[in-house]
C-alpha cells in the first residue's frame, strides 16, 4: 500500500476541524482532562504543578518545611541503625517525593504547628502519595490511555461520539490484559531507551501497540508486539516524517491556550490516522483486528455512510440490570442506631473513666450524653456489613478496616484542624502514629459485630412496636438536642478538660507523637 502524506493530513484537519464545534469541542474537553491528569504527552500542564501554582509555587517556607523532615530523617532510629538505609539514600527519597508533591507539604504546613509535631506522619504521606501516584499510573492511567485511544479511533469513524466511549476499554474481563500488557509494552520501551539508538527504533516498531489494544482490548502483548512490527516494517521513516510534518504543532503547544484549542486535538487524530494507515496494511487477513467498523472509509471521507457498530461495547457495570438492594434499616430506625451506638459509647467510655481514675468526666468532645464517632462508626457499620451477615469473618475484618479509618481520620481532623486531642495511643503496642492502636481496632471489630447482630435488631424490633409519628417525634427530638450542642460548640469550644483532652499545647514536643514511626 502506497504511504498517502497528504491523506493523512487532510484527515487529520478535517476529523478535527470541519464534523461540527462539538465534535472539536469534546476533543479539547478530553485532550485537557487527559492532559491535566498527565496521561498525554501533549500535557500542557500536570496535576501537581497547577495544585503547586494554586498554593503558591514560590512560597518562601518550603524549603525550610522540607529542611525539617531531612533532620527528622536524618536522626531517626531506622536510618541510625538498620545498614542498608543510609542518610542519603533516605535523603534522596525524600527529595523526590517532595518535588513530586510539595502540595501536600505545604497542605500540611497550612498549620505548622501539627506539622512540627508529625514530621512522621508528613513523611509517611508523602511515601504513601507516591506509592499510590505509581499504582495509579500502573491500573488506572495507562488504561485511561487506551480509552483516550479508542475515543479518537471511534471520533475517526463518525460524527459524534459520546464522552462514555472513553471508558470502553475498562471492561471487568479485560482490565487486567490492559493494565499488563500496557505495562510490559512501558518497559520494553524504556529498558531499550537505555540504548538511545535503541529506544527510537523501538518507540515506532510498537507504535500500533496501544491502538492495537483499544481496538481488542483481549489481543496478548506477544501478539500485539508482533502485530505492530509486522505494520510498522518498513513505515518507520514514514512514520517520522508524518509527525515532522506536523512540525507547527510543536509551536503552538509553547502557547497554553492555542496548545490546547489546536494542537492536543490534533496530535490525538494524527496518532489515530496513523494507525489506521498501518491498519489498512495488514486487515483482511488478520484475526486479531476485531472491529469491521474500522475498515471503512473515514468520516469524513464518507459522511453519508451509516451509523458504524462496533463490537466493543461499552464499559460493564458490575450488577447492572439487577434490581438495587434496599436499606437493612430505613432512615428513622438509622437515626435511633446513631444515638444508640453515641450514647452507648459515651456510657463505655466515662464508664472505663471511672473505674481507672475514680473519676466521673464527660469523655466525649460534645457537651451531651454521646459521642458522635461511636454513633457515627456503629452506624456505618450497619449500614455497609450487614450484607455481609451470613459471613462473620468478613464483617469483623471489614469493620476493623472501617473504624481503623475512621478514628484515624477524626484524630487527624480534630489535630489539624482544631489543634486538639481526645485520646492518644503513643503508650499502647502496635499504634499509628499515637491515633490508633491494634487492641482497640479488634475491640472495635468486636463491637461493630455486636452492632449488627445483637443491637441492631434490638433497636429495630423496638421501634416497630411504636406508630411512625411517635417514631418521628422522637427522631427529631433527639436531632434537636443534638444540633443545638453542635451550635454550643460552635459558640463556645469542644467539651474540654482535665480527663477529657482539648487543645495540644504549642510547646508539645514532636518526639512523643511519632513513635510508630521511630
Amino acid at each position: 500500500m502506497d504511504w498517502h502524506y497528504k491523506r493523512i493530513r487532510k484527515n487529520t484537519w478535517n476529523t478535527v476541524f470541519r464534523k461540527g464545534w462539538r465534535a472539536w469541542l469534546m476533543l479539547v474537553l478530553i485532550g485537557f482532562l487527559f492532559s491535566y491528569i498527565g496521561a498525554s504527552n501533549g500535557a500542557q500542564s500536570s496535576f501537581i504543578e497547577n495544585a503547586d501554582r494554586l498554593l503558591g509555587a514560590d512560597d518562601a517556607m518550603l524549603p525550610s518545611n522540607i529542611e525539617l523532615l531531612k533532620r527528622y530523617i536524618a536522626d531517626s532510629v531506622l536510618v541510625r541503625k538498620v545498614p542498608f538505609i543510609t542518610s542519603d539514600f533516605a535523603m534522596g527519597i525524600i527529595d523526590r517525593c517532595s518535588r513530586r508533591a510539595t502540595w501536600i507539604i505545604r497542605i500540611l504546613a497550612l498549620n505548622y504547628s501539627y506539622y512540627k509535631r508529625n514530621l512522621g506522619e508528613v513523611v509517611a504521606v508523602l511515601v504513601l502519595s507516591a506509592i499510590i501516584s505509581i499504582l495509579l499510573r500502573l491500573f488506572v492511567q495507562n488504561v485511561v490511555i487506551i480509552g483516550r485511544n479508542r475515543y479518537a479511533m471511534e471520533n475517526r469513524m463518525q460524527k459524534s461520539v459520546l464522552f462514555r466511549r472513553i471508558f470502553s476499554p475498562f471492561h471487568l474481563r479485560t482490565f487486567p490484559n490492559t493494565v499488563r500488557v500496557m505495562l510490559i509494552y512501558h518497559i520494553s520501551l524504556l529498558l531499550w531507551s537505555l540504548t538511545l539508538v535503541g529506544g527510537i527504533y523501538k518507540y515506532y516498531q510498537y507504535y500500533a501497540v496501544p491502538y492495537l489494544l483499544a481496538e481488542n482490548p483481549r489481543i496478548t502483548w506477544k501478539e500485539a508486539k508482533a502485530l505492530s512490527v509486522k505494520m510498522t516494517t518498513g513505515c518507520k521513516r514514514k512514520i517520522f516524517l508524518t509527525q515532522l510534518s506536523f512540525w507547527y504543532l510543536w509551536l503552538l503547544k509553547t502557547i497554553p491556550l492555542t496548545g490546547l484549542l489546536l494542537a492536543i486535538p490534533l496530535e490525538m487524530q494524527r496518532d489515530a490516522e496513523l494507525y489506521f494507515a498501518l491498519r489498512e496494511r495488514v486487515e483482511p487477513e488478520n484475526a486479531l483486528l476485531t472491529e469491521p467498523a474500522f475498515s471503512r472509509p473515514a468520516y469524513v471521507e464518507q459522511p453519508d455512510a451509516e451509523a458504524p457498530v462496533y463490537v466493543l461495547p461499552d464499559a460493564e457495570i458490575r450488577g447492572a440490570g439487577r434490581p438495587r438492594a434496599h436499606l437493612c434499616y430505613s432512615p428513622i430506625e438509622l437515626i435511633f442506631l446513631f444515638f444508640a451506638f453515641g450514647i452507648t459509647g459515651w456510657i463505655w467510655e466515662c464508664g472505663l473513666y471511672i473505674v481507672r481514675d475514680h473519676l466521673l468526666v464527660n469523655r466525649g468532645t460534645l457537651y451531651g450524653p454521646w459521642i458522635p464517632i461511636y454513633g457515627v462508626g456503629g452506624t456505618a457499620m450497619v449500614l455497609l456489613l450487614d450484607r455481609f451477615k451470613q459471613k462473620k469473618l468478613h464483617v469483623f475484618i471489614f469493620g476493623v478496616a472501617l473504624c481503623a479509618v475512621l478514628e484515624y481520620a477524626s484524630s487527624f481532623i480534630l489535630e489539624y484542624f482544631f489543634n486538639s486531642s481526645y485520646w492518644d495511643y503513643n503508650s499502647d503496642s502496635f499504634n499509628l502514629n499515637g491515633r490508633i492502636y491494634l487492641a482497640g481496632l479488634v475491640a472495635f471489630g468486636l463491637g461493630g459485630m455486636a452492632a449488627i447482630y445483637l443491637v441492631a435488631p434490638i433497636i429495630s424490633e423496638i421501634a416497630a412496636r411504636y406508630s411512625m409519628r411517635t417514631k418521628v417525634i422522637a427522631a427529631s427530638v433527639l436531632c434537636v438536642l443534638f444540633l443545638l450542642d453542635l451550635i454550643f460548640c460552635a459558640l463556645f469550644g469542644f467539651n474540654s478538660g482535665s480527663g477529657v483532652g482539648g487543645s495540644i499545647p504549642e510547646e508539645a514536643s514532636c518526639e512523643t507523637l511519632l513513635t510508630f514511626y521511630l
